[in-house]
């Protein structure tokens, strides 16, 4: 029976699941439409039991492709990331008692702005978060108002935490979904007792803290396949992906290229409460890293949303069209046209075009103003916490030889990682720590070489 380990990546849109021999040879994918469901008010919300049955049937589906070619297979340790901000309430008997409201939904503005002006304040120093209604703490406060009970025996699972209780049966919290829930105080990595008082919870309400690779418990229930396994909650999907690409230094740089694109740092130590709220101002989040004793900093960008309307404007969206963008791409080519900033929170740019101007020099000039949103941020982020040491992209837009070049243009010391899904590989990291007890660094010096060969240095 050949033994593997699974890495899942819980997300918005789709669940997606990875089996690899403990060395990290991938030998099995599989994914999942997320179940979410659109209430008559046309809000977006799930249940954690849906969920969990998401990761379930992707495990199970990945565990048949397995099974297909290997014959029997026994999973030895599963590693769950996943989205973050959106959990669920539970009870004192374990038992579901609000529903999993999507991150993205605005729930809870009107009781945030309710807070007074000195919970506002302090808000960013302690959590490392702007005020907002992404993270879980607007949506517990309109859940309290909505009639949802939570008191001093309630607690609260992030939805990777959950899908770990459904397994296994035990309450974890693990840090870096901990700190996008608004709940946390950086400085001690407890509850913020102020942010409880607020939703009348007591300072059990985020369960015991569980580093990712640390086991929270085995899998009680399911195939045989899966049954034993040793289950740990690897965190939020960024830190994960990171890690995943190959990011596992104390001070490396990670750029996630997808639809939303994220700059995230690594820094080996808990920030102040000045530089988190500097950080913050500067439009980065400052949390806890899935690394112990780490803090991680993550900024967001639209990047591939701009790319792909740009694209669709010009007729570019098939791969050969795309390719001679590429071969016509030159830094500096965007003279006639300019592209000026979406204002916060804002999904639109807008695009002034001259006289002469064409396709190539519109795809130039998106380039070169994404290059200058990508270094505003990394500025930002250096003023704060020094240049980063190494820096990896991966994600579907480094596909394109020339989005790769444009980044190597204001990103130092990048390599470019071909790796296509690096947060089920990065949960499958921390799974095979938590099956096997090895030390972190084996873990990731075995996968990454086995990697090697989808990974290449510089903008090529």
């Amino acid at each position: 029976m050949t033994e593997l380990v699974a890495g899942v990546d819980l997300g918005t849109t789709d669940t997606k699941a990875v089996l690899t021999r403990p060395d990290g040879e991938t030998v099995a994918f599989a994914r999942t439409a997320t179940s979410w469901t659109t209430t008559a008010d046309g809000r977006l919300e799930t249940t954690g039991a849906a969920l969990a049955g998401d990761v379930l049937r992707t495990l199970e589906d990945a565990v048949a492709v397995a099974e297909s070619t290997l014959g029997p297979v026994r999973v030895t340790g599963i590693g769950l990331a996943g989205l973050a901000e959106s959990g669920v309430v539970l009870d004192t008997r374990g038992r579901e008692t609000s529903p999993v409201i999507a991150w993205f939904d605005e729930r809870g503005a009107a009781e945030l702005a309710a807070q007074g002006a000195a919970f506002v304040k302090e808000f960013p120093r302690r959590t490392g978060l702007p005020l907002g209604t992404q993270w879980s703490l607007p949506k517990l406060l309109w859940m309290r108002g909505a009639g949802i009970s939570i008191d001093h025996t309630s607690r609260w699972l992030n939805m990777p935490e959950y899908v770990a209780y459904a397994l296994t049966g035990a309450l974890v919290s693990e840090p870096s979904l901990a700190s996008r829930t608004g709940l946390l105080d950086q400085s001690t990595g407890r509850p913020w007792p102020e942010a409880l008082d607020r939703i009348g919870a007591g300072a059990a309400f985020l369960p015991e803290t569980r580093v990712a690779g640390q086991p929270a418990g085995h899998v009680t229930s399911g195939s045989t396949a899966i049954r034993g396994a040793a289950v740990t909650v690897a965190g939020h999907d960024h830190p994960v992906a990171a890690i995943g690409a190959g990011a596992t230094g104390p001070q490396d740089l990670f750029n996630s290229c997808g639809t939303a694109e994220v700059l995230l740092r690594s820094v080996p130590r808990i920030l102040t409460d000045d530089e988190r709220a500097t950080l913050v101002g500067l439009g980065i989040d400052a949390g806890r890293h899935v690394l112990p004793d780490h803090a991680v900093l993550i900024g967001g960008m639209r990047s591939g949303l701009v790319m792909r309307r740009v694209l669709a404007l010009i007729g570019a969206q098939d791969a050969d069209r795309r390719a001679a963008l590429d071969d016509g791409w030159s830094p500096g080519a965007g003279d006639g046209v300019t592209i000026l900033p979406a204002a916060p929170h804002d999904n639109d740019v807008t695009i002034r075009i001259r006289d002469g101007a064409g396709p190539d020099q519109l795809w130039a000039a998106t380039l070169a103003y994404l290059g200058e949103q990508t270094a505003a941020l990394l500025a930002a982020v250096n003023s704060v916490v020094g240049e980063h040491r190494t820096a990896v992209a991966a994600g579907g837009w480094t596909r394109m030889a020339s989005v790769r070049r444009a980044k190597a243009e204001v990103i130092p010391r990048l390599r470019i990682s071909a790796l296509e899904q690096p947060g089920v590989r990065g949960a499958a990291m921390f799974a095979a720590r938590a099956a096997y007890d090895v030390p972190f660094d084996k873990v990731t010096r075995q996968f990454h070489d086995t990697a090697e060969r989808t990974t290449h240095d510089g903008p090529k």
